[in-house]
């Protein structure tokens, strides 16, 4: 499921849900901070990162093999070698 989609305005006063054992994500939050890495693979978001080149590093150190980056709702970068 994604939310990349919500706008700020629809987010105020939503608290984000995750299954049990994952990180919880505020997705609202990551539209308005920069860049967002999300694992394709797994679905899991590792964080908001002030530069696109920054995401993509923590994705190549975190050995991610499929990813999304998005900046806002806007999807910047789609990366799946399947």
């Amino acid at each position: 499921m994604s939310h990349a989609g919500q706008s700020p305005a629809l987010c105020r006063g939503k608290k984000p849900t995750t299954p049990i054992g994952e990180q919880p994500l505020d997705f609202c939050t990551s539209i308005i901070q920069g860049e967002h890495l999300i694992d394709l693979t797994t679905g899991v978001s590792h964080g908001g990162f002030e530069t696109l080149t920054g995401a993509r590093q923590s994705a190549r150190e975190k050995g991610l093999s499929a990813w999304d980056i998005f900046h806002g709702n806007v999807r910047v970068e789609y990366h799946d070698p399947r």
